[in-house]
């Protein structure tokens, strides 16, 4: 079931993202044409396609957004949750699907934006600039060793795990807010800031309490070998995946918690 939720939820929201996509390289495409010609003739109407590329990135970031939050509210938190709550799948397999679909549209727009100002600004120097930049990466990242892609790995999965949390989050105020009979919007943007407000406080407690420690520690690497320095570089980037891969389950299960025994309708 989880499969025909995705197919229908990909379906749904393609029709928003896809034809932001093109308008975004076709624009991308112009203002390369613009960029080429440099002619004080086209100034007026370079600056008017850049000014419309970078909106539409941003229209791009904020769509993504609204997206998140109208699919999950719409679908699940007013009438049309009759509807979705009456198909034999388990509230968790909802949230599974619509978080699923929403860290793809993140991350293919993340991608799409970046392919998008590469093809605007691609010539024979950047291309030359990008190659000596990847050399140099990799000169480093082999310096690293086996180390390397540990820490490459945890950078990714923290990246995806991050996404994940920041959109559950999202989920779980919202769900907070629907609670209300009158003030639903009010209660989530509270409830949201509430989560953000735990989160400094436990991170502040936490590093109040090893902050000596583990700045001693830090200290102590500045005379470490290249291994022990990799090392310090994974067990930080542990504990940022492990932080994050908490709060994340926490909303999680309270995201399904209420959705299966607060869920309110009216």
């Amino acid at each position: 079931m989880l499969g025909k939720l995705l197919k229908y939820e990909i379906k749904a929201t393609a029709r928003t993202f896809l034809p932001m996509y093109a308008l975004l390289i076709v624009f991308a495409l112009i203002n390369k044409f613009f960029m080429a010609v440099n002619s004080d003739y086209l100034k007026i109407p370079r600056i008017i396609a850049m000014s419309v590329f970078v909106v539409i990135i941003v229209g791009i970031c904020v769509m993504t957004l609204i997206v998140t939050i109208q699919r999950f509210n719409k679908n699940l938190l007013t009438d049309e949750g009759y509807l979705s709550f009456t198909l034999p799948v388990k509230a968790h397999t909802h949230i599974d699907s619509k978080m699923i679909v929403s860290l793809m549209w993140v991350f293919l727009s993340v991608i799409v934006s970046f392919i998008s100002i590469f093809v605007m600004t691609v010539n024979e120097k950047t291309i030359i600039h990008i190659s000596r930049s990847i050399d140099q990466f990799m000169t480093v990242f082999n310096s690293l060793g086996s180390g390397g892609y540990v820490i490459l790995l945890e950078g990714i999965l923290f990246v995806i795990i991050a996404a994940l949390c920041s959109i559950v989050t999202i989920y779980a105020a919202i769900t907070i807010g629907n609670m209300s009979s009158k003030h639903k919007l009010l209660v989530g943007v509270g409830a949201y800031l509430a989560f953000g407000i735990i989160e400094q406080i436990i991170m502040s407690i936490i590093i109040t309490s090893f902050g000596g420690t583990v700045q001693h520690y830090f200290e102590s690497l500045n005379r470490a070998t290249m291994s022990a320095q990799v090392g310090a570089i994974q067990l930080l980037m542990l504990g940022m995946i492990i932080f994050t891969l908490v709060f994340g389950a926490v909303y999680y299960i309270l995201t399904n918690w209420m959705l299966k025994k607060k869920l309110n309708l009216e």
